[in-house]
């Protein structure tokens, strides 16, 4: 079994990768809800077929991203705080168990309730096939 310091020190270092990642969502979600453009990486046009419809569709998008960044930001706090108990206990202090698993149990629910949002949300949203107008614009030579 690994030392508790080294398993302790790994899951902080993911939490906060991951922590990262979620804030730089959560912007573009935000600037996408503001402003109705998407806000992705330039090259993340040619992994995806589709595209939001319309400006009111790609605000319906950046909520969407927004919610489920949201959500996987308070799992990291839940995770932040097991850990903290965990190592609490593992190292024989005092913490007020009843207490931060009451507040654990309250920020998980509240990010499940914020990723079934962000697929609520998202459903809604009308895309376009980006292909379908790249072969509309292609002439065909005759023969």
């Amino acid at each position: 079994m690994p030392d508790m310091g080294v398993v302790v020190a790994i899951t902080f270092w993911f939490v906060l990768i991951a922590s990262v990642l979620n804030l730089v969502a959560l912007a573009a979600g935000l600037l996408a809800v503001v402003t109705g453009r998407s806000f992705a990486p330039p090259g993340w046009r040619r992994l995806r077929r589709h595209e939001p419809a319309s400006p009111g569709d790609q605000r319906l998008t950046g909520m969407s991203l927004s919610l489920l960044a949201v959500g996987q930001l308070l799992m990291m706090v839940v995770l932040l705080i097991v850990i903290t108990l965990a190592t609490a206990q593992a190292t024989g202090g005092h913490a007020p168990i009843v207490g931060l698993y009451l507040v654990t149990l309250v920020a998980f629910a509240a990010a499940v309730a914020c990723t079934f949002a962000s697929l609520l949300v998202g459903q809604r949203v009308r895309y376009a096939d980006l292909y379908a107008e790249e072969e509309e614009l292609v002439e065909t030579p005759l023969d």
